[in-house]
């Protein structure tokens, strides 16, 4: 039987997260068996319905009210206590025998990324993992602030080391010729050095093209995953990019061909 796939989609709060999980779950469905699984405690709403919610067990008003804790101290203990509750969700996609199972992580992307308990919630899920970082588009349109966001999915991937695509959402918000400066960086880091250079000067400028570098000594930009869920645009293509991701060979690669024409 193949082994559970499990893709935790990871990002800034506002990155699109949820929105991205809700379509790549509907996309998936038509040729596999997927779920979602959303583990944060405090989405007051989601534009899908998760077979599996954790705030059907703790919500972030519970445990503000049962531990007198603030709006922030109350969301570390959340994600802490999701623990407890990897037994039970473990036996449900057990018994779902899922191909997929897609996992909406917290708004805050710290409380799941760079503290203990992320690491020991994909360990204990087990399966075979892999991640998709979100960048905002907003922060496309600042070589700076592009460089920060890939910075950022590179301290992701070096905190779980596993395989990884980042993906720019939103698409659908930028200018045709800002979508194709943004291709180019990635494609020619020099283009990306050269714009630093125009937009900043001095120390920001200098750590900017310090950061660039050392992502450019670890293959980075590299390929950039462009979308627009609510477009439809570059859905296809992600997840033919995530099942090669998991060494699939699958009928996406030709459905991808299908659906530029």
């Amino acid at each position: 039987m193949t082994e559970t796939r499990f893709v935790y989609l990871l990002g800034p709060a506002g990155s699109g997260k949820s929105t991205l999980l809700s379509s790549l779950v509907e996309l998936l469905g038509q040729r596999r068996r997927a779920l979602s699984l959303n583990l944060d405690p405090g989405a007051d709403w989601l534009p899908y319905t998760p077979e599996i919610d954790l705030r059907t067990r703790i919500t972030l008003a519970d445990v503000m009210e049962r531990y007198r804790l603030g709006p922030n101290g109350a969301l570390l203990a959340s994600v802490n206590l999701t623990l407890n509750y990897l037994p039970e969700f473990e036996e449900l996609i057990s018994a779902w025998k899922p191909d997929y199972v897609l996992v909406d992580t917290p708004g805050q992307l710290e409380l799941f990324a760079f503290r203990e308990t992320g690491a020991r919630i994909v360990k204990g899920l087990g399966g075979r993992a892999a991640l998709l970082f979100l960048i905002d588009s907003f922060f496309a349109r600042s070589p700076t602030d592009f460089i920060s966001m890939l910075m950022l999915a590179a301290s992701v991937q070096t905190r779980f080391n596993l395989p990884q695509l980042n993906v720019l959402t939103k698409i659908d918000l930028l200018q045709p010729e800002e979508l194709e400066r943004v291709v180019r960086w990635t494609e020619d880091p020099d283009y990306l050095s050269s714009e630093v250079e125009e937009e900043a000067r001095g120390l920001r400028g200098e750590m900017a093209k310090g950061l660039l570098a050392s992502l450019s000594s670890l293959g980075m930009p590299g390929t950039l995953q462009l979308v627009s869920p609510l477009k439809n645009e570059g859905m296809v293509e992600l997840l033919a990019s995530l099942e090669r991701l998991f060494g699939a060979e699958t009928e996406l690669d030709l459905g991808e061909e299908d659906h530029r024409e």
